[in-house]
Order: C-alpha cells, then structure tokens, then sequence
C-alpha cells in the first residue's frame, strides 16, 4: 500500500470518526497529530469515499463545515498557475474582492450594530434593515459562482463540490430572506435576532473560506487562461455584488506564455481532478460544445427556410430577442443547446450553459424534480409542466413543453415569463383606443 493511500485512508478514518458522532476537538487533534498539510483534493476524495461507503451526499453537505474547520489552516496551496488570478478583473480577484467586503459588512456594520442593540439602542434598527437588505446583493455572488465557475468545473470532472456548495448557498439565501423578514415583524427581539444572525454569518464565513481556499486552488490548476477568460466576459451578464463593475480583464501575453509550459501540470491536475471527485469523464467524451470555443459566425443574411416562411438569421435572432419570455432549449439527452436572449432576462443565462446537463443548471434540492419532468417527457407519460414562483417582488410563470417530432422525442423547451403586470390588466385597451 502506498503512503498516499494510506494517507488517504487516514483522513477517511477521521472524517468518519466526525460522522459517527466523535467530538471536533478530537478530530482535530488527530489531524494535527499525523498531518502536516493536506491537499484539497485529498478532502474531496475523503468525502466521495464517504459516499461510496454508503454516507448520504446530503449529510456531507451538512457536515461540510464541520470538514473545512478541521483542515482550516492546513490546506496546502497545490496550484502552479501564473499569478493573473490577482490581476483588477480577474474572476477570482472579483470573488475575492467582494468577500472582503462582505466580511466587513458582516463584522463592522452588522455584528456593531447588533452590538448597540444588545444594549438597549433599538434606534439602530433601520439601520440594521438596510444592512441585512444589502447583504441579499450576495445572490448575484452565488449566482456567478453557480452559472460560470461551476459549469467549467463539470466539465473538468469536478462534480461534487458544486452540488455541495450550491446547497449551502440555497441555505444562506433561505437564512438571510428569514432574518429580513424576522425583523420586519413588530414582535422582533434581540435573542432570537442574534441567534438566527450567528448562524447565518457562521455559514456565509465558512462559504469565503470554502470558495477561497478550497474551490479557487482546485480551478486555479485546471481552468485554462481562455476559461477564465470567457468566465470575466460572461460575469458582466451575471451582475456583482458589493463592488463597481470592474474593469475588463485578459491575459497578458506573457501569462499566455507561461501557460504552453504548464500545460502538462495542468494535464495532470484536470486527471486528478476526474479520480478524485464524482468523474463525468464519458459526458466529456460524448458530443458536447465546448463553452470555451466560440459559437461559428454565420452571415445575417443567410435564409432559413421554414415551413410557414423564410427568415434571416438576423431577423430569427431578433425575433427571439423581443420576444417577452424567455426560451431556453434542452435536447433529447438533456444537454442545454440554446436560449435566447433578450435585455430583461427573468434568470441569468450565459455561453457557459451551453452544453451542459440541465439538471446542473438548478440546486441539488430541485435537480430530482427537473430530473423526474425530463423522464416523464421521455416516456411520453407527460407533454407540459408550469410553475409559478415569487421573485424579487414580482410573479415568475415557468413553462415547460415536451417537443416531438412523430412521436419521438427531440427535447424540452423551458418558457419563462414575468406576468406580474399581466396579472394587473382588467377591463379592455382596444386598437382602436390608440386613435
């Protein structure tokens, strides 16, 4: 047996004693005992041996904290990657930009002014109102780490971090909309405030922790400087959180450069990468776009004939564009192959979706439920679903459409539509009022 799977071994044994109830102190002290560092992907592959031994996924996800405290402090930086990641611009330079931030508004405004009412100053609280307001602005921080950064990690094989933490961003989001609305009531008090504040700001600092020192290192080896790239471009869609847009970022030729002579490291740490977490090794050897590479340019003027009429590409792209709902496209194998576009996209779609298994595209709590729509469409049981869900003060109507060609099945189109001022519309506005 080798010393790295012994190893290996090791940390699963302590990861196990954690699950089956024994304290963290002792846990940690173990660690500490027998190890000098760890690598982020020896805790990866600790937790999917877990799983393979029968563990629950969703208990990892619970316990994930637990894990990073364990190693916090010890994790070695692995990556070999050129230093443009802290560059203005750079997706991780952002992500980390906006974590500094976040954490003062979590430790200089939020916890002082909980401190103030603590003793008797309830003045404060408006203040604290419009404090817990701006943290929901974290939404757009989860959202480019779930839209972009995940979906090139799928498509490297690292597939169970990503499940892991977007449950755990689903929790914050939940913890945060709770607090807002606890202390919007008339009958808000201070302990049951600062408890639900307590575990809300434990689980977003262990969140930074978690993206800064075991996602970044981990896509730092594996992610090319032209995803990075892509990924920086496709965040202006996405939005950020706490901080100006910032400047556009590209890779110095010198970085380019450096990245030719790195290529086999990077080689290796992508392979280390599909051993050590749930791997989608055959998805990546089957059929799929590569969001990296751009999409063929096709002349506008090019006529697509259709059954009721012929179009140009450009007229299709801006009928799909003005178009007041949004069209996403699924294929028969429930890979993502378009959506449209338009300036008030309902959700975020960026190039990074295409090519990507759909039910990725959702939080784990929702994926066996777009799971069981897809199967259902495929086996014919089922034509339609429809959803409609409060968003941001507004009524979001989702549609989806099973599409059949002679009884076989081609896909799922997903409609999307904001019909909160639809809802309002009564009595009648005829053409001819318009004279």
């Amino acid at each position: 047996m080798t010393t790295k799977t012994k190893r290996q071994e090791r940390i699963v044994e302590i990861l196990s004693l954690l699950h089956e109830g024994g304290s963290f102190e002792e846990a940690k002290r173990l660690f500490n005992e027998e190890f000098e560092g760890i690598d982020v992907t020896e805790i990866t592959a600790a937790e999917k041996a877990l799983i393979q031994n029968g563990l629950d996924p969703t208990e990892i996800q619970r316990l994930c904290n637990i894990h990073a405290a364990v190693f916090k402090g010890s994790i070695n930086e692995i990556h070999q990657s050129n230093k443009e990641y802290g560059q203005p611009g750079h997706p991780v330079h952002t992500l980390k930009l906006e974590n500094q931030v976040l954490q003062s508004l979590l430790t200089d405004e939020i916890d002082g002014l909980l401190e103030k009412m603590f003793k008797g100053d309830w003045s404060v609280k408006q203040r604290l109102q419009d404090a817990l307001k701006d943290l929901l602005q974290i939404d757009k921080h989860y959202a480019r780490k779930e839209t972009l950064i995940f979906s090139y990690m799928e498509k490297y094989g690292i597939t169970a971090p990503p499940k892991v933490m977007w449950g755990v961003d689903d929790t914050i989001r939940e913890q945060i909309k709770d607090l807002n609305a606890y202390l919007a009531s008339p009958k808000a008090a201070y302990n049951p405030l600062n408890e639900k504040w307590q575990a809300t700001k434990n689980e977003i600092e262990e969140m930074i922790f978690k993206e800064e020192e075991i996602m970044v290192p981990m896509t730092l080896d594996v992610f090319s400087l032209a995803d990075w790239q892509q990924i920086a471009k496709d965040s202006y869609d996405i939005g950020f959180a706490y901080i100006p847009e910032p400047l556009p970022w590209k890779p110095s030729k010198e970085s380019l450069d450096k990245e030719i002579e790195r290529e086999p490291a990077r080689q290796a740490a992508i392979k280390q990468a599909k051993e050590t977490t749930n791997s989608i090794a055959a998805g990546l050897e089957t059929e799929t776009v590569n969001p990296t590479e751009p999409v063929k340019e096709t002349r506008d003027n090019q006529q697509i004939t259709l059954p009721t009429g012929n179009l140009s590409v450009q007229e299709l792209i801006k009928i799909f564009s003005s178009l007041p709902v949004d069209l996403t496209f699924v294929d028969d194998k429930d890979i993502v192959r378009f959506y449209s576009e338009s300036d008030h996209r309902v959700f975020p779609r960026t190039n990074s979706v295409i090519g990507r298994e759909v039910v990725n595209c959702h939080p784990p709590k929702s994926m066996h439920v777009v799971q069981k729509i897809l199967d259902d469409f495929r086996s014919g049981t089922r034509d339609s679903a429809d959803f409609w869900i409060d968003l941001h003060e507004k009524k979001i109507y989702i549609r989806y459409y099973a599409l059949r060609e002679n009884e076989k099945y081609l896909g799922c189109l997903e409609v999307t539509q904001d019909i909160t001022e639809i809802q309002k519309i009564d009595g009648q506005n005829r053409l001819l009022d318009q004279e």
